[in-house]
């Protein structure tokens, strides 16, 4: 009476050669090259086939912290699901304690790197809140942009107030806030009672437009940019560029388009002028962080 040979589940490691007697060729040259080394290594006292778990232990919960799951961690090392809840939970068994040195090192070289963010991905809805409050403070109504978003009112009140999002709508507001932040309410059907209504909801709630934030409108330590109170030119002065009435208008949450209704004047001149605005205003920014990183080198030296 014959027995039967189990087949292998796979041929990634020597378990097919010693668990199953393989005879392929590949994997009996593994399984000897593996051999060969061992014995070497035996003979030079540096054999260690096993090694402390902890070192990979710790990095895997350093690598969760960045935002890598499991299973990306499991694709990256080229280890089991099993291989990694053994090194995890430690204290159910001895096994536990220690690991295989190969699983070790390939777990180990895996960088510290934040996780890139997928579409499923949850992520910190900073960003996402402040888009929609700019648009509040515009005059906009969460009725008026739901369709321009993509989003149904109900679900844009959510994000409002919401700390967390996902990766995908996160990017789905993004993309329609740089559209409609450019409209005029009043052009798209917002009637002038329901502007009013939401320009005195975002000063109470203390939100900012789209000029308030400028590029750095994701960062959670950044606060926005305030500007002095607008002072219209005096009696005997001039302002040929309109610079200080273009700066208000757009603070209060106007449009390009509506600012050239007001001021009499194109909308291409009004977008040039608010170009060169927003650059004066970040050349001084960056002039007062150079001037504050200054001073923090005085300090230390």
């Amino acid at each position: 009476m014959t027995t039967a040979v189990r087949e292998a589940p796979h041929h990634r490691n020597l378990t097919c050669v010693k668990d199953y007697r393989c005879k392929r060729p590949e994997c009996v040259a593994r399984s000897y090259a593996y051999d060969r080394r061992r014995y070497r290594m035996q003979g030079y006292g540096t054999w260690q086939p096993l090694v402390d778990a902890t070192p990979a232990r710790q990095h895997i919960d350093a690598l969760r912290g960045t935002g890598h799951s499991l299973p990306d961690i499991q694709c990256l090392a080229r280890v089991s699901a099993a291989t990694l809840a053994r090194i995890l939970y430690d204290g159910v068994n001895k096994r536990s304690e220690r690991v295989r040195a190969e699983v070790s090192d390939r777990i180990l070289s895996i960088p510290l790197a934040p996780a890139p963010i997928k579409p499923s991905s949850i992520i910190d809805a900073t960003g996402t809140r402040r888009r929609l409050q700019a648009l509040v403070a515009m005059g906009w109504t969460l009725t008026a942009i739901g369709p321009h978003l993509g989003f149904h009112p109900r679900r844009l009140t959510d994000l409002l107030h919401g700390e967390r999002v996902l990766a995908s709508t996160a990017r789905r507001i993004a993309d329609g806030y740089r559209i409609v932040q450019t409209w005029d309410p009043k052009a798209h059907g917002v009637s002038e009672v329901s502007i009013a209504k939401s320009r005195k909801l975002a000063a109470r709630a203390g939100w900012h437009g789209p000029f308030a934030w400028d590029d750095n409108i994701d960062d959670p330590s950044a606060m926005p940019e305030e500007t002095t109170p607008y002072e219209s030119t005096g009696k005997y002065e001039r302002d040929p560029d309109r610079k200080r009435e273009i700066e208000h208008l757009y603070l209060l949450g106007e449009s390009v388009p509506s600012i050239a209704k007001q001021l009499g004047g194109s909308e291409k001149y009004i977008e040039n002028r608010l170009g060169a605005i927003l650059r004066e205003r970040a050349e001084r920014a960056q002039q007062e962080r150079d001037e504050a990183a200054r001073s923090r080198q005085a300090l230390a030296a």
